[in-house]
């Protein structure tokens, strides 16, 4: 089995016999876990040349790789890239959109947005459609984004979730204005929680009593969203509004100002509409990027950072298949990953 610390041999795999036995943590033939390919991966688009590539996989003990060799890897993942990103789009009812930061080389240089679209479709399934790298989260930068999927065939959607940054309604009302617009209740609840500071005089919330105020209102806050139609919402917002307008104010006005985007999910006839009540389905999808980023030198331009995404997005999506020697053919990718680290 390789590591990233060099390989381990004599790897016992361990076999059920019994229906009482728990889950098995390695899987016959996988040889390479994500965490080197990642690793592998983090070099390259961290601007190590091909020929320094192959002499870390001599290091770390995977074996030769001629450069070449690597090249034709990263030509192929680029084409992979390009065709994913053309791919027609069908089917898909709600969109979820979200940016991404991370930084830029060089001191003092301002960092960069990675702009996501996460499609859900009509059986709760859901994957990342397309992306664009900003210098911010603007209207023109959310509508190239929108654009590309519209030209692709997404000529409307049900629903878009996405928190408040101004550019993304205004794009949203461009390119899809038939759409149901749905504010995002978890980045809600932080610009409502600040209010309600506001409110209480104090911005950092460490008294006690602040504290536990907050506790209540968080919980008060969800448990409007527990409504199952958008009549029993309606009067479970009367309630909470009756309830807190008194204390503090300003929350409650703020909370009143976006009711219409509030519940906008409850329209949706499907079981997996509460997924598109926040973000969180884009945010989930680059955790483990946002890992990756952390340790990642920064991006050099946008066309650079643009490159980095669409390698790991697509380097990621064959990771998985990295050391199964399951048959997957000889042009694919994953054959050629396999390939490059023998």
């Amino acid at each position: 089995m390789q590591t990233p610390w060099g390989p381990i041999e004599d790897v016992r795999v361990p076999r059920i016999r019994t229906g009482g036995g728990k889950e098995v943590k390695l899987v016959a033939y996988e040889q390479r876990p994500v965490a080197l390919a990642e690793q592998l991966l983090l070099g390259y688009v961290g601007g190590m040349s091909a020929r320094r590539y192959a002499i870390l996989l001599r290091e770390l003990g995977i074996g030769e790789a001629h450069p070449q060799t690597l090249l034709r890897l990263i030509k192929r993942l680029r084409e992979e890239k390009e065709q994913w990103r053309r791919r027609s789009l069908r089917g898909v009812k709600a969109l979820v959109l979200d940016g991404v930061w991370a930084k830029r080389r060089g001191r003092g240089q301002k960092k960069l947005v990675v702009l996501s679209a996460v499609g859900v479709k009509e059986d709760g399934s859901h994957e990342l459609l397309d992306w664009v790298v900003a210098e911010q989260e603007d209207q023109a930068s959310y509508e190239r984004l929108l654009t590309r999927l519209y030209e692709r065939g997404l000529h409307e959607v049900e629903l878009v979730v996405a928190d408040e940054a101004e550019g993304i309604r205004q794009a949203v009302e461009t390119v899809y204005p038939e759409a149901k617009k749905q504010v995002c209740l978890w980045h809600l609840q932080g610009t409502l929680e600040q209010k309600l500071l506001q409110d209480m005089g104090e911005r950092k919330g460490k008294n006690a009593d602040l504290q536990k105020e907050r506790r209540a209102f968080r919980a008060e806050y969800w448990k409007l969203f527990e409504a199952g139609g958008k009549e029993d919402a309606a009067r479970a917002l009367e309630a909470f509004v009756k309830k807190w307008a008194a204390k503090p104010p300003r929350m409650t006005a703020s909370l009143l100002w976006r009711k219409d985007r509030l519940f906008s999910y409850l329209e949706l006839p499907y079981e997996w509409k509460e997924k598109v009540r926040t973000s969180n389905l884009a945010e989930n999808m680059f955790r483990h990027m946002r890992s990756f980023l952390r340790r990642y030198p920064g991006y050099m331009s946008r066309a650079h950072a643009d490159e980095v995404v669409g390698l790991y997005v697509v380097g990621m999506q064959v990771i998985q298949e990295v050391g199964r020697r399951t048959p997957t053919g000889s042009n694919s990718i994953s054959t050629l990953l396999l390939d490059s680290a023998e």
